[in-house]
């Protein structure tokens, strides 16, 4: 960086027109003068003056010299400069916090969670609070933090469209959460649904990067959906999302614990996996017993886990009939059951769809520090969108 100030003064001080050459580079890498004037509709005059005060200011390099495939021409890739900004991403869940750092790419520079002793805003801000100051123990400050979690089944708005936020998963109504986590953190925060977060970070930075459309579908806790099409995400509400989960299946099917008989939730959540299971047991097994008992070929734990899989292929299958999307990419803490029970998750396709040729399922291993990924992409999102 320049002597002109710290890295943060900089991006601030880049011309705005500058900014969508930044926010290529961020999401998509090094690239060509040539390249990029392509992507962004501009002559190579015109890319040249906006890229010139970003190399001035040493918010993009040049790298090596390498040679055109296309014509031989040699030429110098731009890349921006990304481990001189960090960003932290928190994660909330009922039993932990998880936080991460990264870099103005998204990668993970430094990892952390702790249990929550009790689920109270108090409690919950003063241990993402400690968390952060851990991660930031070698005096890194993070430009800003973005905070996920799951909302109310039934609120009529987005997670982030209301400074007083409702969550059925931490028996939250009306917290202040962005505000209380602003004035513990001493950065701007930005709080958002965490499946949301996670679509955008797979779209910026992961396995749909430069796909337009595709859908994201987790499996926990509860059921989670997210959809992009022709590259935009599309709004859903927090009611929106519990429509989808509680969607029927089979009405003669299990009941949920909101009393829908048969609905997504009823097949395919933890509580709902280990409450099939015990009743096949009778006992209540933890979810890793239930996962290895079914590989070992237990009876009783197979047939559980292709239940929960079939409902999963179901769902997919409902979600590409309806919106034509044909890449979904599934995630959560319950998301073993579609690899153990693949053939039952086949099945729920099949039986909702005849053309399953061309439907593309990516399953992603579970980490809930990738979800606190997702919420650092927020706060990426927000710094490029110069939204504080």
């Amino acid at each position: 960086m320049n002597d002109q100030g710290s890295p943060i003064e900089a991006w601030r001080s880049a011309p705005r027109p500058s900014r969508p050459v930044l926010r290529e580079l961020v999401i998509h890498g090094p690239q060509s003068r040539t390249d990029l004037a392509r992507k962004l509709g501009l002559s190579s005059g015109s890319l040249t003056r906006l890229t010139k005060p970003l190399v001035e200011a040493g918010l993009v390099v040049e790298r090596d010299i390498r040679h055109d495939p296309v014509n031989g021409r040699p030429t110098r890739p731009l890349e921006v400069v990304a481990d001189q900004l960090l960003f932290m991403g928190i994660k909330l869940t009922s039993e932990r916090v998880y936080a991460v750092l990264t870099n103005l790419r998204a990668d993970i520079v430094e990892r952390a969670s702790a249990p929550l002793m009790d689920l109270t805003p108090a409690t919950v801000v003063a241990e993402a609070g400690r968390l952060a100051d851990r991660l930031t123990a070698s005096g890194a400050t993070p430009v800003a933090a973005g905070i996920v979690l799951g909302g109310n089944a039934h609120a009529p708005a987005q997670v982030d469209e209301s400074d007083l936020l409702d969550s059925g998963i931490l028996g939250w109504q009306g917290v202040p959460a962005r505000r209380l986590m602003a004035e513990r953190l001493g950065i701007p925060c930005f709080v958002k649904n965490d499946v949301t977060a996670l679509a955008q970070a797979y779209h910026w930075f992961g396995e749909a990067r430069g796909v337009r459309d595709f859908a994201v579908i987790t499996v926990g806790d509860g059921i989670g959906y997210a959809l992009f099409a022709h590259g935009r995400a599309v709004r859903m509400t927090e009611a929106d999302l519990g429509e989808f989960a509680h969607q029927i299946l089979d009405p003669g099917g299990p009941m949920c614990p909101s009393g829908h008989r048969g609905c997504t939730a009823s097949y395919a959540t933890t509580r709902s996996i280990l409450m099939t299971a015990a009743q096949g047991m009778c006992r209540f097994p933890t979810y890793a017993e239930v996962l290895r008992l079914a590989l070992d070929g237990d009876s009783v734990c197979q047939e559980t886990v292709q239940q929960a899989a079939w409902a999963v292929g179901a769902v997919i299958a409902n979600v590409v009939n309806t919106t034509t999307v044909k890449t979904v990419i599934l995630a959560g803490e319950a998301v073993d059951v579609v690899r153990i029970g693949r053939p039952g998750l086949e099945r729920g396709l099949a039986a909702r769809r005849r053309d399953v040729s061309g439907i593309d399922i990516a399953v992603r291993e579970h980490d809930f520090h990738d979800w606190a990924r997702g919420a650092a992409v927020v706060a990426i999102q927000a710094h490029l969108s110069d939204q504080h």
